[in-house]
């Protein structure tokens, strides 16, 4: 009698361990379970219904390559900064743009102008009036533009005369004027690839006060014409520079994917140089 009630009282804590077994299983779906087999091996599951170990896994294929297969070290994708500046006499071979888009004689790289054109003419129809400012400028001019600049900075700070420069004052006066003006060498002008539009109404760079729906329209559709806005002020930590005016040709690839993916030039660079460092 007491070996049948031993047995009954060990065949029900067997019982209720099995059951609280079962319930710890189900209340945490990732458990080690033992599967059969000779080996008895140990293995994790996500739940009850237990796949064969040992069949194949299918591979995902790899992540495709969504960016541009282009050439990065191309002249038409030449990046100039502080640390890639452009020799003096460098030139492109450029072009006059038809003078009823500009307010004077204005020259670009050959390979933009006919873009360039046909995307002023669609921003026109589209009803905004708008001009090129700038474009090619040669080194001796960005020279120009930086000494006046530093010049007018230094007579703020009382250096006058025409030896001024010769002052210990006067890099100060310089330093300042690198972030305004971009010194000779760096800037993009140079390359001939870049320009500068506003509407008919502006001409100097004083944004807001320009018409925000012919920006909007440009940023819309410059890169079916191969343009990317520049520097855009939410890329100004990486860019060094805040220009939403400044636009530059790249081509219609490139264009593309810049502006549909919301980068500015130094990131779409830096995927193809992993050498390059953001000034």
């Amino acid at each position: 009698m007491r070996r049948n009630k031993l047995a009954w009282v060990l065949l029900t804590a067997a019982l209720c361990l099995m059951l609280y077994t079962i319930v710890v299983m189900r209340s945490d779906n990732r458990i080690s379970v033992i599967l059969g087999g000779t080996d008895g091996a140990f293995v994790q599951s996500d739940s009850l219904t237990f796949a064969d170990p040992n069949a194949p896994v299918d591979t995902p294929e790899p992540t495709v390559n969504i960016w541009p297969d282009i050439d990065i070290t191309q002249p038409l994708y030449t990046i100039v900064n502080d640390e890639n500046p452009l020799s003096a006499p460098f030139e492109p071979d450029s072009d006059k743009v038809d003078s009823q888009y500009c307010f004077s004689a204005t020259l670009i790289d050959v390979r933009a102008k006919q873009p360039l054109e046909e995307m002023l003419q669609a921003c026109r129809d589209a009803g905004h009036p708008i001009y090129v400012i700038a474009a090619y400028r040669s080194y001796s001019y960005q020279n120009n533009l930086f000494n006046s600049m530093a010049s007018q900075i230094a007579y703020g700070m009382g250096l006058t005369g025409k030896d001024a420069y010769l002052d210990p004052e006067y890099q100060k006066a310089a330093d300042q004027a690198r972030k305004l003006v971009m010194f000779p060498g760096t800037s993009e002008h140079q390359l001939g690839l870049a320009v500068d539009l506003m509407d008919k109404n502006y001409r100097h760079p004083i944004y807001e006060n320009m018409d925000q729906e012919m920006f909007e329209w440009l940023d819309a559709h410059c890169a079916e014409y191969g343009f990317i806005k520049r520097y855009p002020t939410r890329k100004l930590l990486l860019t060094g520079w805040d220009e939403p005016w400044h636009y530059r040709y790249v081509g219609k690839e490139a264009a593309t994917f810049i502006m549909e993916h919301g980068i500015c030039y130094e990131e779409f660079y830096a995927h193809y140089n992993p050498d390059f460092t953001y000034g």
